[in-house]
């Protein structure tokens, strides 16, 4: 647009300039006019031309659309500003230098349970956990000192009186004079990173106390042991002499002082009985026992059972029956089998009459196992007690224990034995008419 008023400035000029040149010449018709004209014509050429080169400047109507447009900005920004305050998922609350909130955000209410009017107008110390108070207070006269708050972990109160940790971090807020008027705090519920720091820390604090049990264990095994082998050492010369008084050829003795010497002998058998179920006890609850496996032929195994167990019927005249119905080579640890035979016998020997006591054993082919049972004609096993018979340090009572006898070892260590060699045990039984023990060994 400028440059096309130049143009037409400088033509209008250009004319004038012609009819002044054409007025100079008196002689032609209308010199006079011409000049006049074409004076007015160079005259209004160079305003245009003078115009045309300045630059424009801002009306009133101008500057007042560029005023509204800056106030616009300002506006749009404060919104966007406003916006994001509101709709943050992390709480924030305004705050002026006397601790008074003078606005917060829609997570601040709801995590709260307050409305907003509630909150604004009200001390940032009123949201503090009654254990946190002071915590708050601090933390406040820090940032008026420092001008800064950053991850500092305060326990807040909600309006239903529960409370959750929490972590704070403020900046500043200042006015257009630089003047300090407040801050705007943002707030971090870390309940779940508190509990799972809790969690761990409870984990660490089981983990230490399992590695002090495992400790006490290993002090209880130790001492068991000890305090086991210990015994065993007066057992054996006790054995030895009453052995030997028993033996006619030693001297002279009446029936009095046999007796007694018998007595004394099958109370140091139980005694040395008891240490050994003591020390097998440890050792399968700690798995340290152990099972050696070698061949060896079912009927030959059951004869030598024979052997060992005939002598203990004859006190009580116990008719003792032994059945072996397979010559099967079975593969497992024979000397751990020999010890649940003598266990499950002496257990029965203590439980049948002393009259017309019977106890019987046998094996068979079942199978891919070999199939044992020891059965006897004794007392059976109440109802009550036999959800427990093979539970582990299963107390029997103790008048019932005092009439039978027994350790009340036996059947645990039987029932450990032969799920280590990876069979299985179980019996059968009718109070008063006697019991069955049944148990397989894999071929």
């Amino acid at each position: 647009m400028n440059s096309f008023s130049s143009i037409g400035g400088l033509l209008i000029g250009l004319l004038g300039l012609l009819s002044v040149a054409y007025g100079f010449n008196p002689s032609v018709p209308y010199a006079f006019q011409a000049f006049s004209a074409g004076l007015v014509g160079v005259a209004t050429g160079g305003i245009i031309v003078w115009l045309s080169g300045r630059k424009p400047t801002k009306t009133i109507l101008t500057q007042q659309l560029d005023s509204k447009s800056t106030k616009n900005d300002s506006y749009l920004e404060l919104a966007k500003y406003k916006a994001l305050y509101e709709g943050s998922p992390v709480m924030q609350r305004t705050v002026n230098t006397d601790g008074i909130i003078i606005e917060c955000n829609q997570a601040y209410v709801k995590n709260f349970g307050n409305t907003k009017n509630d909150v604004i107008g009200t001390s940032l110390f009123d949201y503090a956990a009654d254990q946190s108070k002071e915590d708050m207070r601090k933390t406040f006269e820090n940032w008026k000192k420092s001008g800064k708050v950053e991850n500092s972990e305060i326990w807040l109160k909600r309006k239903d009186g529960s409370t959750f940790p929490a972590l704070l971090s403020a900046n500043n807020i200042f006015d257009n004079k630089g003047k300090l008027m407040g801050s705007n705090t943002l707030i971090r519920d870390i309940s779940e990173v508190y509990h799972a720091h809790k969690v761990v820390d409870e984990h660490e604090r089981q983990k230490i106390q399992l590695e002090e049990l495992k400790k006490m264990d290993s002090l209880k095994e130790e001492f068991y042991l000890t305090f086991s082998k210990e015994c065993k050492i007066p057992v054996d010369p006790l054995k030895k002499y009453c052995e030997i008084l028993k033996d006619s050829s030693s001297g002279k003795l009446d029936v009095k002082q046999l007796e007694a010497i018998e007595e004394i002998h099958t109370n140091v058998t139980k005694l040395e009985q008891l240490i050994d179920d003591i020390i097998d006890i440890q050792k399968l609850n700690n798995n340290k026992m152990e099972f050696k496996k070698e061949s060896f032929a079912v009927d030959e195994f059951m004869h030598k059972i024979n052997d060992i167990c005939s002598p203990l019927m004859k006190e009580k005249k116990i008719e003792f029956i032994v059945k072996a119905s397979t010559k099967y080579v079975l593969k497992s640890d024979k000397t751990r089998l020999n010890q649940v035979f003598i266990n499950l016998v002496q257990n029965a020997i203590d439980f049948v009459p002393h009259q017309g006591g019977k106890i019987e054993i046998a094996s068979r082919e079942e199978g891919n196992s070999i199939l044992f049972h020891v059965k006897d004609n004794g007392v059976g096993i109440s109802e009550k007690r036999k959800e427990s018979i093979f539970k582990k340090f299963y107390q029997v009572d103790i008048s019932f224990k005092r009439k039978y006898g027994g350790s009340g070892f036996g059947l645990v260590i039987c029932k450990a034995i032969i799920e280590n060699l990876g069979g299985k045990i179980w019996f059968e039984s009718k109070e008063g008419e006697g019991t069955a023990f049944y148990f397989t060994i894999p071929k």
